[in-house]
């Protein structure tokens, strides 16, 4: 077979000739520093824990319907005497100003003890207020802290056992609010459901977080369990004892409605 020649009016080459024939490269997304990424996840991680329990209970408070203020009636007395002065003065110089001025005169006293009696009747019928709220804003902070931190370090199982725990006491801490002790959700429930927010949660979560980060996956001495395993079999306990006084809650409610219900049938009529 003869030997195949390069024809010199021709242009010879390995790759394409022109940008047109060139098959282009894909281009490659610029390195992401490792710290960007240790950010990213946090911020993911901590986003999976919603909002703060001070800022949920902070607009469950703030949505309850508020009572317009109604003005003393000493300002309103005095409002009233003076527009009746004002008057009887520029009237007077009339010679018909005396019988107005008494008469706005009386119509001052008359808005003034209407006034009165519509404030001693809202004093007599308005309910005792609330006591104190059951959180300190100090528990609610120190708690949002604990979880937020312990969010932002834990992965896999851990977290999503942090998770849990934090809407269980999201739930329970919207609950108790207005809530009374009975023989179905005792005080030493209630009691309970507060030193949890108050204490056990953040000292569960403070203890391990004082743990060097190389140290917490490692096996201790005794019972074998690293620093995580406790974490979980602690974080599965508090959590197990909140969903108990959650139902212990639901049941106490549901009894109540029961009593209604008799009371109703035992009013109803005898056919």
């Amino acid at each position: 077979m003869p030997e195949h020649k390069n024809d010199s009016r021709r242009a010879y080459a390995n790759a394409p000739v022109n940008q047109r024939t060139a098959p282009r490269e894909v281009a490659k997304p610029p390195p992401v520093h490792a710290s960007l990424k240790a950010r990213a996840q946090k911020a993911r991680q901590r986003q999976l824990l919603g909002p703060s329990i001070s800022d949920l209970l902070a607009r469950r408070t703030s949505g309850a319907p508020r009572q317009h203020e109604k003005l003393h009636p000493g300002v309103i007395a005095a409002t009233v005497c003076a527009v009746a002065a004002a008057s009887a003065l520029v009237l007077i110089r009339t010679g018909a100003g005396l019988a107005l001025a008494a008469a706005l005169a009386a119509l001052g006293g008359a808005s003034w003890l209407w006034q009165h009696r519509s404030q001693r009747a809202a004093s007599e019928t308005m309910p005792m207020p609330a006591g104190p709220p059951p959180f300190e804003p100090e528990a609610l902070r120190r708690i949002d802290e604990a979880f937020e931190a312990t969010a932002a370090i834990v992965t896999g199982p851990l977290l999503a056992a942090l998770v849990s725990l934090k809407a269980a006491a999201v739930r329970m801490a919207l609950a108790l609010n207005g809530v009374q002790a009975d023989d179905g959700f005792t005080l030493d429930d209630r009691m309970y459901v507060i030193e949890s927010i108050r204490r056990y949660i953040p000292d569960t979560l403070s203890a391990y977080l004082q743990v060097p980060t190389a140290q917490r996956p490692v096996p201790g001495a005794g019972e074998g369990k690293s620093a995580n395993d406790l974490l979980q079999g602690q974080l599965a306990l508090l959590q197990s004892e909140l969903e108990q006084r959650e139902q212990r809650l639901h049941g106490s409610a549901v009894e109540a409605l029961r009593r209604q219900q008799r009371f109703l049938q035992s009013k109803a009529t005898r056919g």
